[in-house]
């Protein structure tokens, strides 16, 4: 009951969640700002484009270990902490970069910037699970995730604007944006972690973890199969967006303008999935709403696998699958977030949001790369990797019906 008046008392500035949404969405400005610029980095510094794209899996790489480490750290000292000394290490990182002129140290700092990211990030779902009741945290999640969705669709246009000025002005940005959350969180946004902090042990790390996994409802464990249930649902955006310069680009021959477009629209299906999932949560159970976007993803995905198999896939047709598809992530996230973080009290929110975190992002970075793999110029392989990730979801969703009861407190 302490915990639960302290939250409803909290102050919390207006613009928390949008603050929190800009958070999050310091990862796709570091990653995909720069991505325009890559043929011109690679000409400037007089190295073949293949070096400065193995920054890419390195980014992937930093940002995962910082949220491995972050979140249970936040659980430790705060999550206020954690969050300025993640965003002053992407601070330092990212001006580092706009002062280098090797490649190779280039992606030494890219790393450094993409720990410090996800360091700082994985935060603001702890924040959100610390700052409000169980009940509401599902609303709160999609707000979040809305307005970071739409970081993915303005940062390469910021890019391609920027490189007017040089690649270097990039990472400049970067700088600035940086800043200005340091600043916000630093100045404005306080400290939501209620329980005592504790002393720093990186050794109490494998033990937090350990609780989560070992997290017991109603006898079973059900806490890791949650989060892959999640992590593969949410496969099938990151295998889209691995895929999608090839899919539209080189299968179905649209030209770079049209690509953007096409592209854009799948943000705004996102945007548009994730205002419709908060207001669902505010009339569903999240659980059913999770199982319902999850089964209506399948059924999308096998029938566009079909009209692959069968060679009938036209850019009409794929256009609004495509579209659908990966908006029901927009749904299923906010709802499955809600219920697996309403598994945990909020002291270990840090540990458990690094956990759902990083198993999307494994299991799509994983699958991505398996479509690449065999690749023989059709869209089978990118569609038979997304088949896959639903058949998985919805093979671990039949073992999660001890959730589909009232959400714990």
């Amino acid at each position: 009951m302490k915990n639960q008046d302290s939250r409803q008392t909290m102050a919390l500035p207006r613009y928390f969640l949008l603050y929190l949404g800009a958070l999050v969405a310091l990862g796709p400005v570091a990653m995909d700002a720069y991505l325009p610029a890559l043929p011109s980095m690679a000409q400037a510094l007089n190295v073949p484009i293949a070096t400065l794209n193995a920054s890419i899996s390195t980014f992937l790489v930093g940002f995962a270990l910082g949220q491995l480490m972050g979140g249970p750290i936040s659980d430790q000292v705060g999550r206020k902490t954690v969050c300025v000394i993640g965003t002053g290490l992407f601070i330092i990182a990212s001006g580092a970069i706009a002062l280098s002129d090797s490649a190779n140290v280039i992606n030494l700092w890219r790393l450094l910037q993409a720990f410090g990211g996800g360091f700082a990030t994985i935060t603001a779902m702890a924040q959100v699970r610390d700052s409000y009741p169980a009940e509401q945290i599902g609303q709160r999640f999609a707000t979040v995730m809305m307005v970071m969705m739409i970081a993915p669709v303005v940062a390469p246009l910021i890019g391609t604007g920027l490189l007017q000025f040089g690649w270097r002005s990039i990472f400049i940005f970067q700088v600035l944006y940086a800043i200005a959350m340091f600043t916000i969180m630093l100045r404005m946004i306080p400290e939501t972690l209620i329980e005592p902090k504790q002393q720093l042990s990186l050794k109490h790390i494998v033990s937090q973890y350990r609780a989560i996994l070992l997290h017991r409802h109603q006898g079973q464990l059900l806490a890791l199969r949650f989060a892959l249930c999640i992590g593969s649902a949410a496969g099938v955006l990151l295998i889209f967006v691995t895929h999608a310069s090839f899919m539209y680009m080189t299968y179905f021959g649209v030209n770079e303008t049209t690509f953007s477009i096409l592209f854009g629209l799948n943000a705004v299906g996102l945007i548009a999935a994730n205002s419709l999932s908060a207001r669902l949560l505010s009339v569903m159970d999240p659980m059913k709403l999770f199982c319902i976007s999850i089964s209506v993803q399948t059924i999308l995905v096998v029938l566009m696998a079909i009209l692959t198999w069968t060679e009938t896939l036209t850019l009409t047709l794929a256009v609004p699958l495509v579209i659908l598809s990966v908006g029901c992530v927009g749904v299923s996230n906010p709802a499955g977030m809600t219920r697996f973080m309403a598994m945990f009290p909020p002291h270990r929110g840090g540990s458990a949001a690094a956990i759902q975190t990083v198993s999307m992002f494994a299991l799509g970075s994983g699958m991505g790369a398996l479509g690449s793999v065999f690749y023989d110029g059709s869209l089978k392989p990118v569609l038979a990797v997304m088949l896959i990730s639903v058949a998985i979801s919805m093979t671990l969703l039949t073992t999660l019906r001890p959730l589909y009861q009232t959400s714990d407190s």
